[in-house]
């Protein structure tokens, strides 16, 4: 017999619910949306949160609780385990993720404000600007072995790792949305050498190859970009949004853009482009998301001429994979058409 049969028996719903309401997990912290606003406060005043603070905030508002909680734990071991398993999927649940802690030289509140003067008088500028005719290029490292921010080490022993590891089997990608447009690959190599001259001609086609000694993005790979693979993309008077790299904003970019493409180069305010540029705001995560999940596919390779390979291949893939609704949206949160009056 059913505990519940009475209740459900009498219980009166629309006859057309295919349940009677009520299932699902349910919340077990009482003081959930508390804990979640308090969530949201910390973050948005840009304090580390981690999932102790989270335990000194039911010992601060909820500590009856909270020792009712660990008291049905059989040992201590067992209740502070359980308490910080429990704050995991609590986080979770709220989608909240671990992250390594990035430092920005301006707080959130004047990064958003930024953009807002920014977005508006941008629009103010090119209102009457079509938005196939806007577009924005970012560059982003691309790593065949996706290195992480930390590393496994032995308890009680040395994390210390060997520095050239960090940025072995690297290249740069030159990312261009309006729509997706073919990638430059930065390759690290002797300009003339054997990369260029014997393995560059076998790379996929459809998109352009600079090669360079550190794989960076300089003053000669930029006018490459504009003028080997940009210029061929656009069809009329583009607008260039860039962030305010040197070789982007240099007097020679300036002048390329405007006499050869016909173009106008729109710096990005100092600072700002994790709010302010597209790419940052709506593509990169979503993009370097499908290349970790690539490489867990991939076949591994041991030569560094396979390794430049397969992270080209690996990234053309992913790239084409990125629906054309994210970078629509990736503008519009980037830069909201709000007008100056």
């Amino acid at each position: 017999m059913l505990q519940r049969e009475d209740a459900i028996l009498n219980k009166k719903v629309n006859g057309k619910k295919a349940t009677l309401g009520g299932q699902g997990r349910h919340e077990s912290i009482p003081f959930a949306s508390d804990m979640a606003a308090f969530m949201k406060d910390v973050c948005d005043q840009e304090h580390i949160l981690t999932h102790t603070h989270l335990i000194s905030f039911m010992k601060l508002h909820h500590m009856e609780w909270l020792e009712e909680y660990l008291a049905a734990k059989t040992n201590d071991d067992r209740a502070y385990h359980s308490l910080m398993r429990l704050c995991q999927r609590f986080s979770l649940r709220y989608r909240y993720s671990q992250r390594v802690p990035c430092v920005s030289r301006l707080t959130q509140a004047v990064l958003m404000e930024t953009r807002d003067n920014f977005a508006a008088a941008f629009w103010d500028k090119f209102r009457d600007t079509a938005a196939e005719d806007i577009i924005n290029v970012d560059e982003t490292s691309v790593y065949y072995d996706m290195p992480p921010g930390k590393t496994l080490a032995p308890i009680g022993g040395s994390s210390k790792v060997d520095k050239s590891q960090k940025h072995s089997d690297r290249m740069t990608a030159v990312l261009t949305i309006r729509e997706k447009l073919p990638i430059l690959f930065i390759v690290k190599g002797e300009p003339g050498g054997s990369i260029e001259t014997e393995e560059v001609p076998t790379y996929p086609a459809g998109h352009v190859y600079a090669v360079q000694h550190k794989a960076w993005m300089d003053k000669h790979v930029w006018q490459m970009y504009l003028t080997e693979l940009l210029k061929f993309e656009i069809t009329g008077p583009t607008v260039i949004l860039a962030d305010n790299l040197d070789c982007h904003v240099s007097e020679a970019s300036v002048d390329t853009v405007s006499t050869e493409l016909f173009g106008i180069l729109e710096p990005l305010p100092k600072n700002s482009t994790s709010v302010c540029q597209p790419l940052d705001v709506g593509v990169m995560g979503p993009l370097k998301s499908k290349l970790r999940k690539k490489w867990l596919t991939e076949k591994p390779v041991v030569t560094a001429a396979e390794k430049r390979l397969a992270m080209i291949q690996r990234t053309i893939q992913a790239w084409e994979e990125m629906p054309c609704d994210l970078i629509r949206s990736s503008f519009e949160k980037a830069l909201p058409q709000v007008f100056m009056l």
